[in-house]
């Protein structure tokens, strides 16, 4: 069949004509027989043969009452109207109803003839008319006719209830046009928008309520319950999207997403131009959950969904949005990144409400691997791309389909990756090229001389792999440690480490410093990162020293803080006689980090310089420097870096020697006696 004859028999030549000839015989009467004109009777029947030639009125009759040229077209459309009975709840006898009002909408000659109609008799029914064909009352038919209306296929004009103001949404008279509709979601299948397939299972999520989630939609979808609509906020990136795909996966139902789709005279035009895309879209969500409802295994997404609320009084009322959280008949997700702009009477209405954080460095470095899947990456590099911060799920997947795109691997892929990921965060303005806590040696805890002794080491590795909410002050001389054993602690057991320097808080706006104080706390409590107060001195003062007010309340910010902080705390200080007597209390465990004794000074120098054994006069010469950190080694192992090819054997020694005598306690001026 050519193109033109396509378009013509979804026009439902025959079947039009039928009508038309109906509402001639049956409405018109002889004086009004200048309605039917040839001009109408040539878009009734899709043909162009009648030309300028004048016709009688017997004659247009006759053109109209010709053979079917479409009949399989005929057939199918006949088909689909007892189908949408059966598939909406009306009697097989509105058939003859529906047909008229799709062939009203899909054939411009018949909706033309019943507007002039319309025009010429001031007193005509077509409602009637058509009821008699059916074999239906009129009461009947506006019965039915509200309940299609209710569902969603049919949309009111401008004279409810009458059968030629009836519409009906382009996409679905196409598709009734085109193909046997055996189901709701085949009849919108043009209008909706299946979801991916999800790329993960609820394993890959340990960092969301996944059980609470994933049974509650489960069972109300089981049970065919009404209002479930679910809420998933958080940071973009985090795998919410991903998140709904795999609930919905699990629940046994499809993910179609709701999008803006505008319709001009139930046509579907640019969603682009659209003046109010809210608005719009809220009339397609409509539109679905009215046409869906009832269906066995549907639910519907609603991304970034805070533009809906923002524009909520403007075009449309916040009611409207009220129903359609707590009364959607089909289960809805809805997904923001911007959950302050919904007002609390939007999301107590939500049956469920979960934030999506970003997954800690286990979960990362797992979606790492399956996003990599095959680009022969090592786990090394994995590990440290993950480690890279502001990184998440969303920028390791889209890393991983660039890198598979191009068929790279190895160092290849690896390559491809870094430049992806760093490109994105730097488009974001999140990418870190400032300078972060980097050591110039491995920390040895065998090195680290506490004066309490080594056992106490073990419970507070106990209590960091556990996650419990430890709180431990380190004091000593600078260099001895402190800040590297932070952070190896949180290295060996897979946590990420906060660390927070007095830059971070301090503002000169009275009640700043505050404010951010609670914002770190809050934000290390929940991505459960470990805290780390560097130079803590520089912010809990004794408050016996303090003068100004709104350092008084800084330091009482930060003692309230410590208190309710659910994670692993540590705090440095190089001067702990500085600090307020009420924050050593606050302290589980208080470890006083000592210079190093010869025994590690000596371990420590072979060690630097690569060498197995000393002459007599280095170890003599070590043995007398008690006031020497690891911090002094790093100062040695720097400068070797900078000089690889000299031998810094002679040069070490003398380095450690002015390092540790600049460390002597200085001598009294005056008199010997």
């Amino acid at each position: 069949m050519s193109r033109r004859a396509s378009n013509a028999a979804q026009q439902s030549p025959y079947l039009a004509a039928q009508f038309a000839m109906l509402i001639v015989n049956e409405l018109l009467e002889q004086h009004d027989e200048e309605v039917l004109t040839p001009s109408t009777v040539n878009r009734i029947i899709c043909r162009r043969e009648l030309g300028p030639v004048q016709r009688s009125h017997s004659e247009l009759l006759d053109l109209l009452n010709t053979d079917d040229r479409y009949p399989a077209q005929t057939k199918l459309m006949q088909q689909n109207c007892l189908n949408l009975c059966g598939l909406f709840g009306v009697p097989d006898t509105m058939a003859k109803v529906i047909e008229f009002v799709l062939v009203h909408n899909a054939n411009t000659g018949l909706h033309h003839l019943v507007q002039a109609t319309e025009l010429t008799l001031l007193e005509q029914d077509f409602t009637d008319l058509i009821a008699q064909q059916a074999g239906l009352s009129r009461a009947e038919v506006l019965e039915y006719l509200m309940v299609l209306v209710a569902q969603g296929l049919f949309l009111e004009g401008y004279d409810c209830g009458e059968i030629h103001t009836m519409g009906i949404p382009r996409p679905m008279l196409q598709t009734l046009m085109r193909e046997e509709v055996d189901s709701k979601e085949m009849l919108l299948h043009t209008m909706l928008h299946p979801s991916p397939e999800p790329k993960f299972r609820l394993k890959h999520f340990p960092h969301v309520n996944t059980d609470l989630l994933s049974q509650y939609l489960h069972q109300a979808c089981a049970e065919q319950h009404g209002g479930v609509s679910i809420l998933l906020y958080g940071d973009a990136g985090n795998g919410k999207t991903e998140l709904a795909r795999t609930l919905a996966d699990y629940s046994g139902r499809i993910l179609f997403e709701v999008r803006n789709l505008k319709m001009d005279e139930g046509k579907p035009s640019n969603e682009f131009s659209a003046k109010n895309a809210s608005g719009q879209r809220l009339e397609h969500l409509a539109l679905l959950q009215r046409l869906l409802a009832g269906s066995s295994d549907a639910i519907l997404l609603i991304d970034e969904c805070e533009s809906l609320f923002r524009q909520a009084d403007g075009g449309y009322s916040k009611e409207t949005l009220h129903r359609m959280i707590e009364q959607s008949e089909v289960p809805c997700i809805w997904i923001t990144n911007h959950v302050y702009e919904l007002e609390n009477s939007y999301i107590r209405r939500f049956k469920l409400c979960e934030e999506v954080r970003q997954p800690d460095k286990k979960t990362l470095l797992s979606i790492a691997k399956q996003s990599f899947k095959g680009l022969s990456v090592s786990e090394k590099y994995a590990k440290s791309l993950v480690n890279t911060p502001s990184i998440t799920p969303a920028i390791l997947q889209n890393a991983g389909y660039i890198a598979n795109t191009m068929a790279v691997a190895s160092s290849e892929a690896q390559q491809v990756i870094g430049d992806v990921v760093e490109g994105t965060l730097r488009a974001c303005m999140l990418w870190k090229d400032g300078l972060t806590y980097k050591q110039q040696m491995a920390f040895d805890p065998t090195l680290l001389n506490l004066k309490q002794g080594p056992e106490v080491l073990n419970e507070i590795a106990y209590a960091v792999e556990h996650q419990q909410p430890v709180r431990v002050l380190l004091c000593g001389p600078p260099g001895t440690g402190k800040t590297a054993f932070a952070h190896y602690l949180a290295e060996q057991n897979d946590h990420d480490l906060f660390r927070v320097k007095c830059s971070d808080i301090l503002s000169k706006y009275v009640g700043d410093s505050e404010k951010q104080v609670a914002r770190l706390f809050e934000t290390a409590h929940h991505e459960q990162k470990i805290l780390l107060l560097d130079e803590v001195d520089s912010l809990l003062t004794s408050r016996e020293r303090l003068k100004s007010h709104h350092e008084l309340t800084l330091v009482n910010e930060l003692l309230a803080q410590m208190e309710c902080f659910t994670q692993p705390l540590f705090a440095a200080t190089n001067y702990e006689t500085l600090l307020d007597k009420a924050v050593l209390r606050r302290f589980d465990f208080k470890l006083d980090c000592d210079y190093l004794t010869a025994p590690q000074v000596i371990a420590l120098y072979k060690r630097a310089l690569s060498v197995k054994t000393l002459a007599d006069e280095e170890l003599s010469a070590l043995a007398q420097l008690k006031l020497l950190t690891p911090g002094d080694f790093a100062i040695l192992a720097r400068r070797m870096m900078f000089q690889p090819k000299q031998n810094h054997r002679t040069s070490a020694l003398e380095l450690l020697k002015g390092e540790n005598n600049r460390k002597q306690p200085n001598r009294t001026i005056g008199f010997v006696h």
